[in-house]
């Protein structure tokens, strides 16, 4: 009798934070301001800290508006972004200590491995752990007939420095030019609460000029070996990866190699991909150079990607 209730006189909402989902039983009179504060409760996250996605056309939607007039699904879902009350002041004072890139800045891998690791018995069952363990939390779905750009975010779509976040020039020229032919996914070498702090700063979870399908974190990513060896000891060189195979067995029907395009600073982050992976240059904001201007995203953009 309660789910029937439910179902006549309100909805089953599901909100999806920080790779946890949260079910809301709520009539169809309640405001979108008592949906925050539910979620509040839930998540610890204030209302004025919430960036609420998919629960209406818009993105920021007024608190008065109604469900009802929303004319959602039901059940409906959708996606909260925000930090809670716990790591609010945690992130910002370690902010400076949080790793941007794990080890990866200088060194880049030789494309004439890909073979032998991608064949690499010990790299395949990483491969394969690591597809089954990732739950990709889509934010907007995928689109038919539309190619996939995975994207890098530090020191590709930005630069943090000092307790500073520097957009890189043409970043949302970029991406709104690229939307209507291209689903996009952010894809960081860094922790999420670290990236859900930058893609909020910089409005890119909040535009409607494009829209991000999902994002990846460093957890989606494993190590592989290398046949260089580094040092006087001799020891193979280790980096992590950004398989894309991850992504196409989640999205077998839309995302595979021939759509696919990765971009990123690191082409060892291409390693199991190389036919995917478009290098771009390192993005960094410096004090030295004020009058030139970074040209790579508008170059991207005129290109044929």
């Amino acid at each position: 009798m309660a789910a029937t209730k439910v179902d006549e006189q309100g909805y089953k909402l599901i909100a999806k934070w920080n790779g946890k989902k949260y079910d809301l039983d709520v009539h169809k009179e309640y405001t979108v301001g008592q949906v925050r504060k539910m979620l509040q409760m839930l998540t610890c996250v204030q209302p004025k800290r919430q960036k609420i996605i998919g629960l209406g056309k818009k993105s920021n939607l007024e608190d008065d508006v109604t469900l009802e007039s929303l004319q959602l699904k039901n059940p409906h879902s959708f996606m909260m972004v925000g930090c809670a009350d716990e790591d609010v002041m945690l992130d910002q004072s370690q902010i400076d200590a949080m790793p941007l890139v794990v080890n990866d800045l200088d060194w880049n891998y030789d494309p004439s491995e890909y073979e032998e690791m991608i064949a690499d018995v010990e790299n395949r069952q990483k491969l394969q752990d690591t597809i089954k363990n990732v739950d990709i939390s889509v934010i907007n779905q995928p689109r038919r007939d539309k190619k996939l750009l995975v994207l890098d975010l530090d020191h590709t779509l930005l630069h943090f420095k000092n307790k500073r976040t520097y957009k890189r020039p043409f970043c949302f020229e970029f991406l709104k030019a690229v939307y209507p032919f291209y689903d996009i996914v952010v894809w960081s070498q860094t922790s999420w609460k670290w990236l859900e702090i930058k893609l909020i700063e910089l409005d890119i979870f909040t535009s409607t000029d494009f829209f991000i399908s999902f994002v990846l974190d460093h957890s989606a990513m494993f190590t592989v070996r290398s046949k260089r060896r580094k040092g006087k000891d001799g020891k193979l060189w280790e980096h992590q990866v950004k398989a894309l195979e991850i992504i196409w067995q989640k999205f077998p029907e839309y995302y595979s190699a021939r759509n696919t395009v990765h971009v990123d600073d690191l082409s060892r982050n291409f390693a199991l991909n190389p036919n995917q992976g478009l290098k771009i240059s390192k993005f960094e904001k410096t004090s030295a150079d004020p009058n030139v201007e970074d040209t790579e995203l508008q170059v991207l953009q005129s290109a044929d990607i």
